[in-house]
């Protein structure tokens, strides 16, 4: 698609790349070997405006729309050098954009402010028995006299949750049919609400991920998100938003670290030459330019189809190719820049490790790679069948 960025979101990427360099990426190896998610840095971060980018002025924002919130989070991603601190901010802003898009106006008004102040979003459908399959979650909601619901269950590996202050829990209403699934608000001082402790985990180390167990947590009518028994199709929408910011922080990050792998080949010689003159190294760096323009191209096109088709089956498949070619692109990438650098590339001193470490979860978190196929072949089966209807 053709995207020409105004100058005012051209000015929002420069601004939070700016940002994310000065005040994001100085302490990123330091949180990595600490597995530390730094709260006094995401009260920086919303000091900084970053939330307000995208959201509609009644609710104390800028009144930008989705566009500005890819070009301020394109700028984030580039210069922060910490893509676990960076998905953390993602699955923040996947919250607040439920509530902007799907919420009620009574909800946006009491939650909105909050999240744009410093408290902390996660969105909780992953469950230990289903893996990235969000239809096959198991929380139950009961629903209760007045109207409200009481909430059992257990999610797993919940970006933010050890930390999160607000949460959007998936669950299954009883006794309305098969559509069942619905969304709830859930504050973390709620009775019932237990939250585990950061997991440790191989890469994305600055990012918080953790369970939830809710144990008949009581949860008012005012609470559901999106109406009861229409939580699939708000997820949906949210899987296709969180996909294509996945492609956006690949092509910003790979952006960050390809002038890291050109001085190394221009200044480091091999066999009498520059290794910038061998075409084998040659083709890692074009591998590595071909990721990021793709996978960014990918994610602006999922991004206009999400915004001007309300999300429709094109905008999910194309989420799922951006998530897809991003994650593998990424990893081979993170493989190539550590074999470029050699024994310096494998010796945590350097810190490109960390980025090889980081890009096994690409494969995995926002629903692994195998699911992304699964969708893509869904959905392009889909249009095929009903294409030959029409004809």
């Amino acid at each position: 698609m053709d995207l020409t960025w105004t100058d005012e979101q051209r000015e929002l990427r420069t601004r939070f790349h700016r940002f994310a360099r000065e005040h994001i990426a100085p302490g990123s190896a330091e949180r990595d070997r600490t597995e530390t998610f730094d709260r006094k840095l995401w009260d920086r971060l919303a000091g900084s405006g970053f939330w307000h980018v995208h959201v509609p002025k009644r609710f104390g924002g800028d009144g930008g729309d989705l566009w500005d919130h890819v070009a301020a989070f394109e700028g984030l991603a580039g210069g922060a050098d910490d893509c676990g601190f960076v998905l953390s901010a993602a699955a923040h802003g996947g919250l607040l954009q439920l509530l902007l898009r799907f919420g009620t106006e009574e909800q946006c008004e009491r939650f909105v402010p909050e999240l744009l102040s410093g408290r902390l979003g996660a969105t909780a459908a992953t469950e230990a028995g289903g893996g990235s399959h969000v239809s096959a979650v198991t929380t139950s909601a009961r629903r209760l006299p007045d109207g409200g619901f009481v909430l059992n269950g257990d999610k797993s590996h919940i970006t933010n949750a050890p930390m999160a202050d607000l949460m959007m829990i998936v669950g299954r209403v009883a006794g309305i049919g098969d559509r069942d699934i619905t969304l709830f608000l859930v504050d973390k001082d709620q009775a019932g609400v237990e939250r585990g402790g950061h997991e440790e985990l191989l890469g994305l180390r600055a990012s918080p991920l953790g369970p939830i167990a809710l144990r008949d947590v009581e949860v008012p009518a005012d609470r559901v998100l999106g109406g009861v028994g229409r939580g699939l199709d708000v997820l949906y929408w949210t899987l296709a938003f969180d996909r294509l910011v996945y492609g956006i922080v690949v092509a910003a990050h790979l952006e960050a670290l390809l002038p890291v792998a050109l001085d190394r080949i221009t200044t480091r010689r091999a066999f009498g030459a520059p290794l910038a003159d061998h075409e084998y190294i040659q083709e890692k760096i074009v591998d590595i330019q071909l990721t990021i323009e793709s996978a960014r191209a990918l994610s602006y096109a999922a991004t206009g189809a999400l915004r001007d088709q309300d999300g429709t089956a094109r905008a999910s498949m194309l989420a799922s190719c951006a998530k897809l070619l991003s994650a593998e692109g990424l990893m081979r990438s993170a493989l190539e820049l550590v074999q470029i650098f050699g024994h310096l590339g494998f010796a945590r001193s350097t810190g490109l490790e960390r980025h090889l470490r980081d890009a096994v979860a690409f494969r995995i978190a926002g629903g692994t790679n195998e699911m992304q196929k699964k969708n893509i072949f869904t959905q392009v089966l889909r249009a095929h069948r009903a294409d030959r209807a029409q004809h």
